[in-house]
């Protein structure tokens, strides 16, 4: 069982605790851009969809004899336990020099978010459209005909509702911005500077493309040299589902035994897509920088 004690704790206990370097990670992007939907009672949630009904031409004097039945299709989420566990020793705690309740919580959330953000972003893989290639740079286009699959999807569900967001790897980005603010100039064309490319050269920031903000994401899964990045319909009724049973807390737990405090970092929630068509997988070359 590992347990934080006095020797693992050697480098911040004689310094102020607020110069202990964290270790640096994305903070989890994608709840703040998918569905978010309170769970139902029970151990699912159901969220269905409907289908289309289909309209014709009529004749005058013929009566129509056909109808049309309304469906409804189900997807159910299954909500599920996820959460950490560290340890402080009552020794730790009372020699550091400042609260170290305080610091593993914010190690423990950290850790939680990335985890839950993970799961989201895993949510892109089940699209029903995959663009680019494991071996391409993602390219502008590669956005804008994302964008044109969600507009113009013919199946279950129709066209996906907007807004859309684009969320992509840092290595992604790159590639984008080396096409925006090319270096060199390619041959026999003249280099020149133009409003996105100079606010990229300030900021190292695509900010957005065909209407749709850029999100960069760096929990995105690494294969290989490739990540997939995708583009959704974003919000409340988009395509991608993060269902709230229990939001995560921290429980202590005294162990007189032990001698010290047991930190529970412990939350209930589920994911999955609410529709297939409403995500587009950008699969693309994401190798490191050299």
């Amino acid at each position: 069982m590992a347990i934080t004690g006095l020797d693992q704790l050697g480098d911040t206990i004689p310094t102020i605790i607020a110069k202990a370097h964290f270790q640096e990670q994305f903070v989890g992007v994608m709840r703040g851009l998918v569905w978010n939907y309170r769970a139902d009672k029970g151990s699912t949630t159901n969220i269905p969809y409907w289908g289309n009904l289909t309209a014709g031409k009529l004749t005058e004097k013929i009566d129509m004899v056909s109808s049309e039945t309304i469906e409804d299709t189900n997807v159910q989420i299954t909500p599920f336990e996820a959460g950490l566990k560290t340890i402080l020793t009552y020794d730790a705690i009372e020699d550091d020099n400042e609260d170290m309740k305080s610091v593993a919580g914010k190690l423990m959330g950290d850790a939680f978010e990335k985890l839950r953000d993970g799961h989201l972003l895993e949510q892109m893989d089940d699209a029903a459209t995959s663009l680019c290639g494991s071996g391409n740079a993602l390219t502008m286009g590669h956005i804008a005909a994302g964008r044109a699959t969600l507009l113009g999807n013919t199946a279950a569900g129709g066209p996906a509702p907007l807004p859309y967001v684009c969320v992509i790897h840092p290595n992604h980005e790159l590639d984008l911005v080396d096409v925006i603010t090319p270096v060199v100039p390619a041959a026999g064309s003249a280099m020149y500077a133009s409003p996105i490319s100079d606010d990229i050269l300030r900021t190292y920031s695509i900010g957005r493309l065909f209407g749709m903000p850029i999100i960069v994401d760096g929990n995105i899964a690494m294969t290989a040299s490739a990540a997939k990045g995708g583009i959704f319909s974003a919000g409340e009724g988009g395509g991608i589902l993060y269902v709230v049973k229990r939001e995560p807390t921290v429980m202590p737990d005294d162990d007189p035994s032990l001698r010290g405090i047991e930190l529970n970092y412990v939350g209930r929630y589920g994911v999955g897509e609410y529709l297939s068509g409403w995500v587009v997988e950008l699969l693309a070359d994401a190798t490191a920088p050299a």
